[in-house]
């Protein structure tokens, strides 16, 4: 890795339903620095999704907070995958690898799939927890050269966690069938400060009011044809720079297909219109109302996955100006099923 530290920060996502696969779920009637949680009977009446937010101290500088980065692009990692082989039909091989490029010149690292299926709910699967290469050549039957697990700096405002890579990619979540960058979800809004929160708050009540009209939408460039299912999650993630600067990342889950059956979720949240999505998170959940969760079927997993970690994102919601009054925690998965 040259010598370099380096990582991406990504937290949970914002979903409107839903329960974390494994484990039971429990509800924090407060969060760690003791304020109320809006799951508490005794925090009063709380706004619902989409009603107005009451005052909070929502700027950056009071979080102690460094200014993001001019190109998010240029600052933060991505993934693509690569098969070790395709046969005649175009399908891809069991074996495989993610490789995650990392920013500024770093060398890249690489995670073996253990097995592949076209599954619209499966594709490449990845072992948890992961193990990273220095060399993709050990994915495809060359000698397996280990490197250190990646890290990043704690955020300013409270612990997230380690950075981990989602447990499988499914083939729509690929810019080509089992290969290529992660796809970029097209609606993905980088939340950077109190405006751009602004501008996210009204996306996702866009969002919301669109979900299951039966209609295709297009990107925000005008292009593509995009589904919001009926009940289908709103994902964020927070990546981090290498110099420690979380970067909220807030999209819908949308699909390809009319019928919703081929969905792409947390890893095309990324923040290049090239792609290249969240190839590493910290966490991952669901947003419903001013309450999120850390349910997700790609990055639960871990010991960093904590409520104090889940509290933290919270936090970084309020610092842009997005009102998170509690938050719901589920014990995360220790290995893939």
């Amino acid at each position: 890795m040259n010598g370099k530290v380096w990582g991406l920060r990504l937290f949970g996502v914002a979903v409107l339903f839903g329960v974390s696969c494994g484990g039971s779920s429990q509800s924090s009637n407060t969060f760690s620095d003791g304020s109320r949680s809006s799951a508490d009977p005794e925090a009063g009446a709380q706004p619902s999704d989409g009603g107005a937010s009451n005052p909070v101290d929502s700027s950056t500088a009071a979080c102690n907070l460094p200014a993001a980065p001019g190109d998010l692009c240029g600052a933060l990692s991505t993934g693509k995958v690569t098969p070790c082989s395709t046969d005649s039909s175009g399908q891809p091989s069991q074996t495989g690898y993610l490789e995650i490029d990392g920013p500024g010149g770093a060398a890249p690292m690489y995670v073996c799939a253990t097995s592949w299926s076209p599954d619209p709910t499966k594709g490449y699967i990845f072992g948890q927890p992961a193990t990273f290469l220095s060399q993709s050549q050990g994915c495809c039957g060359g000698t397996v050269s280990p490197t250190a697990v990646p890290t990043v700096p704690q955020s300013s405002i409270g612990t997230l966690g380690t950075p981990r890579i989602p447990d499988h990619l499914k083939p729509q979540e690929m810019e080509q069938t089992g290969s290529g960058p992660i796809r970029q979800n097209p609606f993905a809004i980088a939340v950077t400060d109190t405006k751009s929160g602004a501008a996210a708050t009204a996306a996702i009540s866009t969002w919301l009011s669109w979900q299951g009209d039966g209609m295709a939408h297009p990107a925000p460039d005008g292009t593509g044809a995009y589904h919001f299912m009926t009940g289908a999650p709103i994902n964020y993630v927070i990546l981090e720079t290498s110099d420690g600067v979380p970067i909220l990342v807030i999209g819908p889950e949308v699909s390809l297909a009319a019928d919703g059956s081929t969905p792409i979720g947390h890893p095309s949240l990324g923040v290049c219109s090239a792609g290249g999505g969240a190839a590493l998170a910290v966490a991952a959940g669901e947003v419903h109302g001013t309450t999120i969760n850390n349910h997700s079927g790609r990055y639960d997993y871990g010991p960093s996955e904590t409520a104090q970690a889940l509290d933290t994102a919270a936090k970084l919601f309020n610092c842009m100006g997005i009102q998170i009054t509690g938050t719901t925690f589920t014990a995360p998965k220790t290995t893939s099923p």
